[in-house]
C-alpha cells in the first residue's frame, strides 16, 4: 500500500471512530397513541372552517375563557415533517358545552366556534387559537384532535395539559400509562393567555 492510500485509509477509520453509533430503532420516535373520538365530534360544522376557535363568523366579541395558542408539528417516526395534511380540533367551551353535536347549546358560549381546522406547512407545523378547556365531570381538561390525509383519517387522539390535578383521575389519561407524556403539553404564559406545543407522530 502506498503512503497516500495508507493515509486515506487511516483518515477513513478515524472518521468512522468519531461517528456516534446508534441502532436504527433508537432513531425512531414513539408514535402518538390513538384515543377515542368520544361522543362529541361535530354533527355539523361552523360556517368558517378555520383555525381560530375564539371567534364565530357574524358575531361580535371573542369566546369566554383563557386564550390558548395551541401549536405543534406533524412528524413521521424518523422525525421528518409531514406537510399538507389536515388537523382538526374540537373541545368544550368555558362552560363545559360542546358545540355542533346535536344538543341544545343555549347554555354554552355563542362566541366559541367549538371546532377548527388547520393544514400543516412545509415543515409540518400547525397552529390554532382557542381557549384552554375546563374540566367537566369525569374528564380532565383535554383537546380532541384528528389528522386527515385527504378524506381519510390517519390518527384520532387527545391532547392534555401538564400539572392538571384531574389528570390521574381521568380514566383515559390514566390508561395511557407511560405513554401519557406523548400527548401531554406544558403551558406557558403568552400575553393575556397561554401557549402550548405538541409533536404529533404518525406511526404508519
Amino acid at each position: 500500500m502506498t503512503d497516500t492510500r495508507r493515509r486515506q485509509a487511516l483518515a477513513s477509520l478515524g472518521a468512522l471512530a468519531l461517528t456516534p453509533w446508534l441502532p436504527a430503532h433508537a432513531q425512531e420516535r414513539a408514535a402518538t397513541p390513538p384515543l377515542t373520538e368520544g361522543p362529541f365530534y361535530p354533527q355539523s360544522f361552523p360556517a368558517n372552517r378555520d383555525a381560530d376557535l375564539t371567534r364565530v363568523a357574524g358575531r361580535p366579541g371573542r369566546a369566554a375563557g383563557t386564550p390558548l395558542e395551541f401549536s405543534g408539528r406533524l412528524l413521521d417516526r424518523k422525525g421528518r415533517p409531514l406537510a399538507g395534511r389536515a388537523i382538526e380540533i374540537w373541545h368544550c367551551d368555558e362552560f363545559g358545552q360542546y358545540h355542533h353535536v346535536g344538543m341544545p347549546e343555549s347554555s354554552g358560549d355563542a362566541s366559541f366556534q367549538g371546532w377548527g381546522e388547520a393544514f400543516e406547512d412545509a415543515e409540518g407545523r400547525f397552529s390554532f387559537l382557542t381557549i384552554k378547556p375546563p374540566p367537566y365531570p369525569g374528564r380532565t381538561p383535554h383537546i380532541h384532535f384528528t389528522v386527515r390525509d385527504g378524506r381519510r383519517r390517519v390518527l384520532t387522539s387527545q391532547a392534555f395539559f401538564e400539572g392538571e390535578r384531574a389528570n390521574e383521575r381521568d380514566f383515559l389519561y390514566r390508561g395511557l400509562g407511560s405513554g401519557a407524556k406523548l400527548v401531554t403539553m406544558r403551558l406557558e404564559s403568552a400575553g393575556q393567555g397561554l401557549r402550548g406545543s405538541l409533536d404529533v407522530v404518525l406511526g404508519g
